[in-house]
């Protein structure tokens, strides 16, 4: 508990910080590899201001030539991602995560995106604190590993290490994803110790003894209501199923006709499709369908869609292709589902 104490009161005293006091990174000396479709665009960032050095191939193993005729080798090696790598999204979280919320995000990252914690390069920014509901709001930001793996392959080779990745969010608000073992994180961590320490020093007579007891407190407080949750759950669950279960089968038959009745889907999605088409997947989910299969006219089936009053808005979801012998089309159509 007391590691989880020093880090959460860390926090703080970082959140007290004038945002002059804290660590820039765009003004440190590094090295820029900027990832192109066939090249490496590598330029010399000093104070803010870059000097572009050259470009060199995937293969290409001169990187380590080029970075070592430099006078002053830079601080650190930043990996500039390509425009529209950058993933983003809000993620709420109990306030309690906190504690540990880059382990929290790991766990929970192959249910909030489509990869798993390994395949990406990420970081989590607290965005607001609910205090009174117990909420956190975080904004995750990841770059698939496979994207950068190319670059990082020349850097190994080059024997450098990279420390950054800078990308753009889809705004145009750049963002710098700190990665493991890097020197320049190092660095900011000391530049943010050193300041929160003089930030402590401070406040240390008039705040530090009723601070920690508090929050002595309030983290025996959560470990009492968090053993207590499951058995309030439970009685919770228990006394809304006795109140509501009239209630339930109106909700059931909304929510069916909200995201459509699969029976009725299929028969119409039957009904359309003529005899010389057949499916080869079929996914109905929150209202929409997707089909995939083969046909002899593709085109047909967007216009038989749309004449059916039971769909909207169809729709290619990928190009049309040929099967091996050119007798049919293979297709993925999208369609929403009529009101």
């Amino acid at each position: 508990m007391l590691p989880e104490l020093v880090l959460w009161w860390a926090r703080q005293m970082r959140s007290l910080l004038p945002q002059r006091l804290l660590p820039d990174v765009t003004q440190l000396a590094a090295l820029v590899v900027t990832i192109g479709s066939r090249h490496m665009v590598l330029s010399l960032r000093r104070r803010g201001r870059e000097t572009p050095l050259g470009e060199v191939g995937v293969n290409d193993d001169s990187l380590a030539g080029m970075v070592g005729g430099l006078r002053r080798p830079p601080r650190c090696v930043i990996v500039r991602a390509q425009p529209g790598v950058l993933l983003e999204r809000p993620v709420e979280l109990p306030l309690a995560a906190e504690r540990d919320l880059d382990r929290v995000i790991r766990y929970e990252m192959d249910r909030l995106t489509p990869f798993a914690a390994t395949d990406v390069i990420s970081q989590t920014v607290v965005t607001k604190r609910d205090v009174a509901q117990r909420r956190l709001f975080v904004r995750l930001s990841l770059v698939p590993r496979r994207a950068l793996q190319p670059c990082f392959d020349l850097l190994s080779r080059s024997g450098l290490q990279p420390t950054w990745v800078e990308a753009c969010a889809a705004d145009g608000t750049p963002r710098q994803i700190a990665l493991a073992a890097s020197r320049a994180s190092r660095t900011a961590n000391r530049v943010l110790v050193m300041a929160a320490g003089v930030v402590a020093a401070l406040a240390l007579a008039v705040i530090v003894t009723p601070f920690i007891t508090l929050a002595l407190a309030r983290a025996e407080t959560d470990q009492a209501i968090a053993a207590l949750r499951p058995k309030v759950a439970r009685m919770e669950a228990l006394r809304q199923g006795m109140a509501t279960a009239a209630a339930g089968a109106d909700a059931w038959m909304a929510e069916r006709l909200r995201v459509g009745d699969a029976v009725q889907v299929v028969a119409a999605v039957t009904d359309v499709v003529p005899d010389d088409s057949w499916l080869t997947n079929f996914s109905l989910r929150q209202g929409k369908i997707e089909i995939s299969g083969q046909s002899r006219a593709a085109a047909r089936l967007i216009v038989a869609l749309g004449a059916d009053p039971s769909f909207r808005n169809p729709a290619f979801a990928a190009p049309v292709t040929s099967t091996p012998d050119n007798h049919a089309d293979v297709f993925v159509i999208r369609a929403e589902l009529a009101p």
